[in-house]
């Protein structure tokens, strides 16, 4: 019978720590907290705190799933593990898409920030081409 490869581990805890929080910030934690305030005011900070509480449960599971399953393709690899493979590429490309549309997001974010610097003249694909280019 085959060996599997394993998978080699090349990030230190810098390296894994500075991935974890750029892809949990993000560009909303700069774009959306602006509209919350002007919907919700000062509660937006007790919204934050209680929206994080409400995410200890699923992340100490993926948690618990990373170290029990070591392998590529996170929450691809658990899903056909659990439920099958149909469930597994469903939700595959549900995540696939999610990453779409949170590039497009960070995108759009960018281009909005980028016209704060530029002269208003600017036209609009100046914008789009800045944020493509970075």
């Amino acid at each position: 019978m085959p060996s599997i490869p394993k998978t080699k581990k090349h990030l230190g805890l810098f390296g894994v720590f500075a991935l974890a929080t750029g892809a949990t910030l993000s560009s909303g934690f700069f774009l959306l907290p602006s509209f919350a305030v002007q919907i919700a005011g000062p509660a937006v900070v007790l919204a934050y705190l209680i929206a994080g509480l409400l995410l200890i449960p699923p992340m100490l599971s993926k948690i618990e799933l990373g170290t029990a399953m070591p392998r590529s393709g996170g929450a691809y690899y658990f899903l056909d593990r659990s439920l099958g493979p149909m469930v597994g590429t469903i939700g595959g490309l549900g995540i696939w898409l999610a990453l779409i549309l949170k590039t497009a997001f960070a995108l759009v974010g960018m281009g909005a920030y980028i016209q704060l610097f530029l002269p208003a003249e600017t036209g609009d694909s100046v914008y789009t081409f800045i944020a493509l280019g970075l």
